[in-house]
């Protein structure tokens, strides 16, 4: 009777996961890669960071792209590393989430790819010659912040007044975390660029919408 139980409980969980995977497939992979960029890291902290983060000496053509799966920074405690994780998460599921349950993966993707380059060409301009590394998805966290909220006005009355509580609460955190006197003024900048790379994504598709 108990093994029944234990299968049918895990079967249940394998159906939830494959339903999850399959309606936010871009969210729930961004999600797995940096929990398991943040696990690596953990373990072997300076070589994750020497390797796949922006550093000084040397600089990879990669680490434009694995930098923003990154959090954390090199020479912080781990806990540093967890939070920074968890804030960014809290900006990627619930917003990249509904963005992608109603503007669909290739959207989400393009806007993933859009506030990805914009950020890494600020990031680039800001710290030329500048011994400094930056690391985490805060950029595309921001660009996901943006377009959920430009969509939150039209399931608004879908949410219980949980859900509005929750959702209000992570703009005002994601509001206090643009403030300069937080962050500082380069990663200021660099959330910025993720907020304008939503709506150079949104307008660009409707001008092709709008030519088709």
């Amino acid at each position: 009777m108990n093994g029944n139980i234990v299968t049918l409980f895990f079967e249940k969980e394998k159906i939830n996961m494959k339903r999850i995977l399959t309606t936010y497939p871009i969210i729930s992979t961004l999600a797995l890669i940096c929990l398991l960029l943040g696990l690596l890291t953990s373990f072997n902290g300076d070589a994750m960071y020497d390797l796949l983060a922006f550093h000084s000496k040397p600089v990879y053509g990669w680490q434009y792209v694995s930098g923003t799966l990154m959090h954390g920074s090199k020479g912080a405690p781990i806990w540093f590393l967890w939070v920074h994780l968890l804030l960014n998460g809290l900006m990627i599921l619930p917003f990249g989430g509904l963005l992608e349950r109603k503007r669909g993966f290739r959207q989400v993707l393009i806007v993933f790819v859009t506030a990805t380059v914009l950020s890494s060409i600020v990031f680039h301009l800001l710290t030329q010659g500048q011994d400094i590394q930056a690391t985490g998805i805060s950029a595309v966290g921001y660009a996901f912040v943006t377009g959920g909220i430009m969509i939150l006005p039209n399931v608004w009355k879908e949410f219980s007044r949980t859900v509005k509580l929750f959702y209000l609460f992570l703009i005002f955190l994601s509001g206090l975390m643009l403030l300069p006197a937080i962050t500082g003024w380069i990663s200021t900048l660099l959330h910025l660029s993720g907020i304008v790379s939503y709506p150079l994504v949104f307008i660009g598709s409707k001008v092709l919408k709008g030519r088709s």
